[in-house]
């Protein structure tokens, strides 16, 4: 029997805002070798987690397509199609919000930083890389689809350790020390003289990602009741509680219980909720597929750079919408899979990582939020094109 979950007022965000004021203030009174030490750390946590990220990648992806629990081929292609494609929208949808806001704010970029007095690691952690993380979604897919039809029960076994793993490490190991991993970088951007400028950019860019997370929102819902105001009534009123446990929880696998008593509401099949919300609760994210691309563009010019091109932007937006798949339950598990994306086709420096990471975590409440919303829209929407019935796809429950 579900059951609504307790709401927590999470403090991780108020953790990480402490993270970017403190080094303003206090940052000319530590000692440099301090800072080089934190900073230090930072980069052998991101080399530690750049390592094993094609790990988590896999385990994610191979563990979420087993667990649609269906040998129904239809299903499985719909809703991992379905999932991308919409995705997909967002990605693209924050894209072109950017690329056309952005602009408009005369985003100044920081000035040159002179290497002579940059701050510098005491050390770095060299490890290498065995499998590019590219190859790891595509692995996780293929694998996945095909143990999906020929179930495996040591297969399943493997792939549930894996997942449990991939899990410890980031519940009980990186996210615990998340502000650390944060702190070096923002003392780097402190000390280079880069952290005041970047923070004042990130203000009005703020009201960009929540105006265009809302309202994309109200469109999806609008759409798909077919514009009547009172039906989009209707649903925005049933799905609100869920909404605001994502907000105060910054969790949707927390928010899900509540989600899907919620989205039943909106379904004529309420038990179509109960098959298709965990199957896409980590997987199908809009607000940080908005989020983050607008902040990935933000971070370009707050940074010196231009802003990508579509054609140039075309392929991370792929490879972003695929490696949503493999997102973790955890407070910034979007920003932590796209880091590596971030570097390889937005040429993202360990800064601008350490940067983007802490801003998105502030925003996150209302990405969550958003990522909520979006799953109840995304199961009104399923079941109204994907038109299966439930007497005859029992292996789907």
């Amino acid at each position: 029997m579900l059951k609504f979950p307790n709401i927590k007022k999470a403090g991780l965000p108020l953790i990480l805002f402490c993270i970017l004021i403190f080094p303003l203030f206090l940052g000319p009174y530590i000692p440099p070798y301090v800072k080089s030490f934190l900073y230090s750390i930072s980069l052998s946590m991101k080399a530690i987690l750049l390592f094993i990220l094609p790990l988590i990648i896999f385990s994610f992806i191979f563990s979420s397509i087993l667990n649609l629990k269906s040998g129904v081929l239809k299903f499985i292609l719909a809703l991992v199609g379905m999932i991308f494609v919409s995705n997909c929208t967002a990605i693209f949808t924050g894209f072109t919000v950017g690329s056309l806001l952005l602009p408009k704010l005369s985003i100044s970029a920081n000035n040159p930083v002179d290497q002579e007095v940059a701050l510098k690691a005491l050390w770095q952690l060299q490890l290498p890389k065995l499998v590019s993380n590219q190859f790891a979604l595509l692995a996780g897919f293929v694998i996945g689809i095909v143990f999906s039809f020929k179930r495996n029960p040591h297969v399943e076994k493997v792939a549930k350790g894996l997942n449990t793993a991939a899990n410890f490490f980031l519940k009980k190991i990186f996210t615990p020390l998340l502000p650390l991993f944060i702190l070096g970088f923002v003392f780097k951007l402190e000390h280079d003289e880069v952290l005041e400028t970047a923070l004042r950019t990130y203000g009005p860019v703020f009201f960009i990602v929540i105006g265009t997370q809302a309202c994309y929102m109200i469109f999806l819902y609008l759409a798909v009741a077919k514009f009547s105001i009172k039906k989009f009534l209707i649903y925005i009123k049933n799905v609100l509680p869920a909404t605001i446990t994502g907000f105060s929880t910054l969790s949707s696998a927390a928010s899900m219980p509540i989600l899907i008593l919620c989205t039943e509401k909106n379904l004529r099949k309420p038990e179509i909720a109960e098959i298709v919300i965990p199957a896409t609760i980590n997987t199908h994210t809009l607000g940080s597929a908005l989020g983050i691309t607008i902040l990935s563009l933000t971070t370009l010019l707050a940074f010196g750079h231009s802003l990508p091109h579509i054609s140039d932007f075309i392929e991370f937006g792929l490879f972003y919408a695929l490696a949503k798949f493999a997102v973790a339950a955890v407070p910034g598990g979007a920003i932590i899979v796209v880091t590596p994306l971030l570097e390889t086709y937005m040429n993202f420096s360990s800064e601008m990582i350490g940067l983007i990471t802490a801003i998105y975590m502030l925003f996150d409440p209302f990405g969550t939020a958003t990522n909520v919303t979006g799953n109840g829209f995304f199961t009104i929407a399923f079941s109204k094109i994907f038109k299966f019935n439930l007497g005859e796809n029992q292996s789907v429950s």
